[in-house]
């Protein structure tokens, strides 16, 4: 069986596509996949095999009319095309998309070449894309039980695939990260790009945390670690806090979590399926501009279900940030049981077996 596969443009449209993949594969399905080639900046791409990775040169068009949407609008044409004559020659059995614009001409050519397509949808709020092909698909999977703006009733709660199948052992991970000597341990992400807000407050209470033998690690993101070594403060905050330990991006994810008795974070649903698969309470903040504010809606799944913590970048502050680590350390156990409640029993084999009895070889 062959099963033609997209996702990108960002961390968590890519992550899930990339643990299908893996999982269809290892099933001896033979899988290719379309995605960009600035893709490639996340070290994850990586494990798509070279022979297996199908690129496109595609933007997304903005909502606002500018001089630059002409050419948004060729490379869409040109990319549709480019994956529609893939298609009718590769002639796969089904076609699996996780969302983002790359996904946009691989839908609609399988929906004119009548190819089963399958969406894996992993926002609270359904993307543009996966949004308009649902109704054309023969399931849409979600990470939330109730995801808006679906035009389908063929949904199927699987939760979000993720490429982290366990959880490492809390001693291992922070002896990776050299924090096996404190008491605490607190993560904190902002994302690829970082995030100045969280890590100005972070800055302004790591002497509490010290105080708390907490030990800190920090993935600052590209931007954020280059502003702070340029204004020497990286180098303050190292030499006088030894629990911290800063990274521009933090590649084994996994034993970041793993490492974490409580995890600061964005509202992406990557972080968000991350905090619920390896059992980590989270402080959520999410992004307030989000399309159709669907990170505030994602970390609102785990506050109302009381498995984590939602703080808006307009709440927060050192005193309220500090609070919130307080809340999650002082009754992990209560967080981790209902963490427990909300988790999915691996997601991406699931997805897979469904798709797979749902397809019907030639």
């Amino acid at each position: 069986m062959k099963i033609l596969m997209s996702g990108g443009g960002t961390g968590g449209h890519l992550v899930p596509g990339i643990a299908l993949y893996e999982e269809l594969c290892a099933r001896g399905i033979e899988c290719r996949y379309v995605l960009r080639n600035t893709d490639m900046k996340y070290n994850v791409a990586s494990r798509i095999a070279e022979s297996d990775r199908i690129f496109v040169e595609i933007q997304g068009i903005s909502r606002k009319l500018s001089f630059k949407t002409p050419i948004y609008i060729f490379k869409l044409i040109r990319a549709f095309f480019s994956i529609f004559r893939i298609i009718r020659k590769w002639n796969p059995d089904a076609v699996l998309t996780t969302g983002g614009y790359v996904s946009n001409p691989v839908a609609l050519s399988a929906r004119i070449l009548r190819k089963p397509l399958f969406i894996a949808e992993q926002n609270s709020v359904a993307g543009v894309t996966n949004r308009y092909y649902s109704k054309f698909a023969r399931a849409v999977y979600t990470t939330f039980p109730q995801t808006a703006k679906l035009r389908t009733m063929k949904i199927i709660h699987t939760g979000s695939p993720s490429i982290f199948r366990e959880k490492s052992s809390r001693d291992t991970a922070l002896k990776f990260f050299g924090l096996d000597g404190y008491k605490h341990s607190v993560g904190i992400t902002g994302g690829s790009q970082g995030a100045q807000k969280i890590n100005s407050a972070v800055t302004a209470i790591l002497p509490e945390l010290l105080s708390r033998n907490t030990g800190v690690i920090w993935s600052m993101g590209a931007v954020e670690y280059e502003r702070l070594e340029k204004e020497g403060a990286l180098a303050e905050i190292t030499g006088k806090y030894k629990n911290v330990k800063p990274f521009r991006f933090i590649e084994r994810m996994d034993l970041f979590f793993s490492a974490a008795d409580c995890v600061v974070m964005r509202g992406g649903a990557s972080s968000i399926s991350e905090s619920i698969q390896i059992d980590v309470p989270a402080v959520v903040i999410p992004i307030t501009n989000s399309p159709d504010n669907h990170q505030y809606l994602n970390a609102d799944y785990l506050a109302s279900n009381s498995a984590g913590i939602l703080l808006t970048e307009n709440e927060l502050s050192p005193e309220s940030l500090l609070n919130s680590i307080d809340a999650i350390v002082k009754n992990k156990k209560s967080y981790l049981k209902n963490l427990e409640l909300l988790k999915k029993d691996n997601p991406a084999k699931a997805i897979a077996e469904h798709l797979l009895e749902s397809v019907t070889p030639r």
